[in-house]
């Protein structure tokens, strides 16, 4: 039997004992807890990476989707640009995941693209916990519809464009910035087979002849029509001319020395509803016979002069080498401004029913069959000025010019034509809210103000991108 003395020793170890005792069980615990909790810390972390190449994948398909559905006709292209479309927005190895597709899958009975893909990605911690690899998978749709396009680059060349502005001519500066949109809308293609553009360059009037095409009187061509009055002669006729290749139809055969201008079609008669300067179509209107337009000649040529810009139009083409070309021969900047001119030969370019490059336009599709976009851009330096040799022989002042752009914008854009203006170079507040009052709405990308030759070309850039994405979302 243990004396007291050892009895009291006994006693102060046991507390000791026990706590000695208590340490090993906690880490015993800490070591068999140890795993699972790195199993949870770690399905934190591994699953945050889940979710980011999850919602990098779903970008991806949504991108890839938008390509294929630009291509309506050829399935084989549609597929090449997804694809690098996809890789360029899920690169290969991004955060070590394995992909698997995109597979596409194209439905002609609903015009939709289905575009799916899965990625294997090699979990950092959950493999403790026996998950070596984590998957993850998205889908999405899109409507692919066929989208055309007409678009019209309507450039003004009076004077003023032949200054200089920080170092570049104007004229210069405009024509890059139009090959920038060219660029933008074409992209690499040569040809795009729902894409076409044209070019009307003015001044106080527009030269409604081909780029190319030099008027010679013995090339002229008449057709018989029914018999009407002519409104500028109050006398009866029954034939109306055409100068070689246009299809504008002309009251009477210009004389030699005619470089393809034409009066407004207005009389300064006091009754506007005999005015037909602000529609494109042919026919009666206030009970006179608008059948056609009145040539109007140059500066020291007989008849009543009147300016002509240099270049003839660039009618709507889908290649890209005609507009380019078309572009490069704009030059020499003369005469004064007529906003109103670019504006009603612009819209007339696009080939509405009843214009008379009717059938150059892209035709309205049937119901369900795709969607048509027309917009005619307008650029400009300067304001509307009066002047003996203009369109409308000087009888407008500078503030009823204006109203007459207001009226015949509004008329374009009533009948669907999207307006972009482009005020270069010329900062007058009277001005700007004329050009914001011309376009689609009053501020970018449909009205924009480009002080200098580089915003001019970011602006033409940024209605590129704008129709681009026009063409994606419809």
């Amino acid at each position: 039997m243990p004396d007291r003395n050892q009895s009291a020793a006994l006693g102060e170890q046991r507390p000791a004992l026990f706590f000695r005792n208590r340490r090993g069980s906690l880490l015993t615990w800490a070591a068999f807890l140890i795993v699972p909790m790195l199993g949870f810390v770690g399905l934190g972390v591994d699953s945050a990476r889940g979710y980011m190449v999850k919602a990098r994948l779903g970008q991806a398909l949504d991108s890839a989707a938008l390509a294929a559905g630009r291509h309506a006709s050829d399935q084989a292209k549609a597929l090449e640009e997804a694809n690098m479309v996809f890789k360029a927005n899920f690169p290969p190895g991004y955060m070590d995941a394995v992909v698997t597709g995109p597979t596409f899958a194209f439905n002609g009975t609903s015009d939709t693209v289905t575009v799916s893909g899965s990625a294997v990605l090699p979990t950092y911690f959950m493999h403790l916990v026996g998950n070596d690899t984590v998957t993850v998978s998205a889908s999405t749709e899109v409507t692919r519809r066929t989208v055309y396009m007409d678009v019209v680059v309507s450039i003004d060349v009076s004077g003023s464009m032949d200054d200089y502005i920080g170092g570049t001519k104007k004229i210069t500066a405009a024509t890059d910035a139009t090959r920038t949109l060219v660029d933008t809308l074409f992209g690499a293609s040569e040809t795009k087979e729902l894409l076409k553009m044209g070019l009307v360059t003015w001044n106080s009037n527009a030269r409604i002849l081909d780029i190319n095409s030099a008027y010679q009187r013995n090339q002229a061509k008449s057709k018989s029509v029914a018999t009407y009055r002519d409104p500028y002669t109050n006398t009866n006729r029954s034939t109306v001319w055409f100068a070689k290749d246009s299809p504008v139809p002309l009251f009477t055969r210009p004389a030699n020395g005619w470089t393809g201008c034409v009066h407004a079609r207005y009389l300064h008669d006091g009754n506007s509803t005999n005015d037909a300067d602000l529609i494109v179509s042919m026919g009666s209107v206030g009970g006179k016979a608008w059948v056609g337009w009145k040539a109007a000649f140059d500066s020291g040529t007989s008849g009543q002069p009147m300016q002509c810009p240099a270049q003839g139009i660039r009618r709507l083409t889908n290649t890209r080498g005609q507009m380019v070309s078309a572009i490069q021969q704009v030059k020499d900047p003369s005469g004064n401004t007529d906003l109103a001119v670019g504006l009603v030969w612009g819209w007339s370019l696009l080939g509405i029913s009843g214009s008379p490059f009717t059938g150059d336009g892209t035709p309205p599709p049937a119901p369900g069959q795709g969607e048509l976009i027309r917009a005619v851009v307008l650029m400009t330096d300067g304001a509307n000025t009066q002047d003996q040799e203009d369109a409308y022989e000087g009888r407008f002042t500078a503030s009823q010019l204006n109203d007459r752009t207001k009226t015949v914008a509004q008329r374009i854009k009533d009948a669907g034509v999207v307006i972009y203006t482009i005020q270069f170079g010329y900062n007058d507040s009277t001005q700007s809210q004329l050009m914001k009052d011309v376009a689609s709405g009053p501020s970018a990308p449909y009205y924009q103000y480009a002080p200098d030759a580089a915003t001019l070309k970011t602006a033409f850039q940024e209605i590129g991108n704008h129709l681009s994405k026009l063409r994606l979302s419809k």
